[in-house]
């Protein structure tokens, strides 16, 4: 067996939040507890005691009554129709600013340039009651839709909360998305209200949204309101109004908080749209007792705002934490505005894309230790594990799933349990997670399709605009009846940790054998000389498939060498199944905005899709990179 590259102390055991939280649940259901695995067992068979524990460990605030932690009846054929916590109302802001004290800082901020800035509990609270009052006077109320194109600010931060506070719905993109992109989003939900930058810096150069503007003007009429940020119409928000103490409207727990997008990679995106309590509740419980995050800890996590991971750190405030932002490019300045940042602020809680931190196995980071590392948009490679904790030897490394879907992660930390290199530590608390094979059986040590056989509060409410829920249960529950089907592999081990095979979708087939695409990256990442890879399979008239794997070379390598190390690496590690048929060296690996290798498109590509058919170009952080791989396979076939 595999040992464990990170094993937890007694007394980072005991003073976990997650060992608080279940001497509370001991003494109030007249429960023990043996370990992880019992405690778990027991917040799923017992699923309203649990999320009522939740409502009650954290001191939810909220009016009203509930007769029923969740009505959930027999005849229900998906999680869509359930309901949580009916009867009662509250509001995210009011428990974002509950009992902070006025002069604590709130929130750091720096961007890649070093301008440096932070703000206290009672600096924010006065710009929040000045954009509400602005708010107020526009006529914005409970329910209308108010959307952002704006970076990772303090500012950004303020105008969520003050669209929160009065019970209106915020959705954002961040201003690296394409006009047709962010009108696809924004024209579904019919928002009355935009912020907008109009300008702004990123990796080292200057971007101008005003087309972006006009284009939006031409294609959204329902917005009454447009507000330039750092503009003369901003700027007048904070001297035309008194300074007036905050007030918060509560809203019906299920009332939405937010409104996120699905990658939109093909087709339309989705406009998933969470509930308030329901993310409150999971946020107190990913963030609290899962990160172990604490009272007076400083917490980022690089982000644009048109990522989940935007509003999933957004919520370390509810945990009287200081939000640490970083705003430009995470590799801006050869990554030493970003790491300078970091120690500058006593970051406690460090997080990003696996992506990132594969990217800087290199880089030497000194004087620095935080206490908690977090990771996700992909699987966390062996390596990168391996090398993050020879970097910061005493830190717990957290590797997080979940997604946008639930705005959350429910596969994640845990303080009791030692770390493998590879694999996510536990099945989160409320979580019933199985992997199941294709006749439908849950298994173990073994392949299978992530499924969630019980409702979570932070699922969504329903698809904006969505008729009957069509595209709602065909997302997640046309699989397989009365189950969440998620769409990722993954194997659930012995010892109850999970490692993740990739997207169903993009899963290769090798004679009959299912073959994630972690598989493939874990090991060639790995090999020195490679900076990036992507794999795909191809399938032809004939039902032949062929693996094809694209490589992206450091500077000074030859793919002569690095090709049979390759293949020697993958049969020795894994099989000769999966070793590639074809192998291409390439300039660059395509991304989305948010960090997602795009395996799906370029497998289009490679079936004779055109590239404006494969992938919307508006939602990758590199588009340029297609044209390469179209002309390969134009070259090929």
């Amino acid at each position: 067996m595999n040992q464990p590259i990170w094993t937890p102390s007694e007394q980072y055991i005991k003073s976990s939040v997650l060992y608080d939280f279940q001497r509370f649940v001991e003494q109030h259901y007249n429960r023990c507890f043996l370990d992880y695995t019992s405690f778990h067992q027991w917040s799923i068979e017992q699923q309203e005691s649990f999320w009522e524990a939740i409502l009650l460990y954290f001191k939810i605030d909220f009016i009203g009554e509930y007769k029923k932690v969740l009505k959930w009846l027999p005849t229900y054929t998906d999680f869509i129709d359930v309901r949580w916590f009916e009867g009662i109302s509250l509001s995210y802001a009011e428990h974002i600013f509950r009992e902070k004290k006025g002069t604590d800082r709130a929130i750091k901020y720096t961007d890649e340039t070093g301008n440096y800035r932070d703000i206290t509990w009672d600096e924010l609270r006065e710009k929040v009651s000045y954009i509400q009052q602005f708010l107020e006077e526009k006529k914005i109320q409970k329910g209308d839709r108010v959307v952002g194109i704006l970076n990772n600010t303090i500012e950004t931060v303020a105008i969520f909360l003050a669209v929160n506070s009065l019970g209106a719905i915020w959705s954002c993109c961040s201003p690296d998305f394409g006009d047709k992109s962010i009108v696809e989003r924004f024209e579904q939900i019919e928002p009355k209200a935009l912020f907008i930058e109009l300008d702004y810096q990123y990796n080292g150069k200057t971007f101008s949204k005003r087309e972006t503007l006009t284009y939006i003007k031409n294609n959204i009429p329902s917005i009454e309101t447009i507000i330039t940020v750092y503009k003369d119409d901003w700027q007048a928000i904070f001297r035309n109004y008194p300074s007036r103490e905050l007030h918060f409207v509560s809203v019906p727990f299920s009332h939405p908080i937010w409104i996120l997008y699905s990658s939109g990679t093909t087709g339309k995106p989705k406009a998933i749209t969470h509930s308030t309590g329901g993310n409150l509740l999971e946020h107190y419980k990913a963030l609290a007792i899962h990160q172990n995050v604490r009272s007076g800890e400083n917490f980022l996590w690089y982000s644009t705002t048109g990522w989940m991971m935007w509003n999933y750190a957004l919520s370390s405030l509810l945990c009287e934490t200081t939000l640490c932002l970083f705003n430009g490019a995470i590799h801006y300045n050869d990554h030493q505005a970003f790491w300078q940042f970091v120690k500058q602020a006593n970051v406690h809680h460090l997080g990003g894309g696996a992506a990132y931190f594969s990217a800087i196995h290199d880089l030497k980071i000194e004087n620095y230790e935080p206490k908690v590392i977090g990771s996700t948009g992909s699987p966390l490679p062996v390596a990168t594990f391996e090398n993050l904790q020879k970097k910061f030897p005493d830190t717990h490394i957290i590797s997080l799933s979940g997604g946008t879907d639930v705005c959350s992660a429910f596969l994640s930390g845990c303080a009791y349990l030692p770390v493998y290199a590879g694999e996510i530590q536990c099945t989160t608390l409320g979580s019933d997670i199985v992997a199941v094979n294709d006749e439908g059986a849950e298994v173990y040590n073994e392949v299978g399709e992530l499924v969630i056989k019980k409702p979570m509060p932070s699922m969504p409410l329903y698809f904006w605009n969505d008729k009957r829920n069509e595209r709602y249960r065909e997302s997640y529950f046309s699989e397989r009846k009365g189950v969440w089907s998620h769409g990722d592999w993954i194997s659930i081990e012995d010892n109850g940790g999970i490692v993740m095979y990739g997207r169903s979708d993009a899963t290769l087939n090798r004679g009959g054998i299912r073959i994630g695409t972690a598989e493939i990256y874990n090991v060639v990442n790995e090999i020195e000389g490679i900076r990036d890879s992507l794999v795909i399979s191809t399938d032809n008239e004939k039902g032949q498939s062929k693996m094809l794997l694209f490589i992206q070379l450091r500077l000074g390598k030859e793919s002569e060498i690095i090709v049979p190390l390759i293949k020697s690496q993958l049969r020795k590690q894994y099989s000769a199944r999966h070793v590639p048929d074809l192998f291409y060296v390439v300039n660059d690996i395509p991304y989305t905005l948010s960090g997602k290798k795009l395996e799906i498109p370029i497998k289009k590509i490679f079936s004779g899709y055109p590239i404006e058919k494969a992938v919307s170009k508006d939602v990758m952080r590199n588009p340029e990179c297609l044209k390469e791989y179209m002309q390969i396979y134009l070259n090929t076939n």
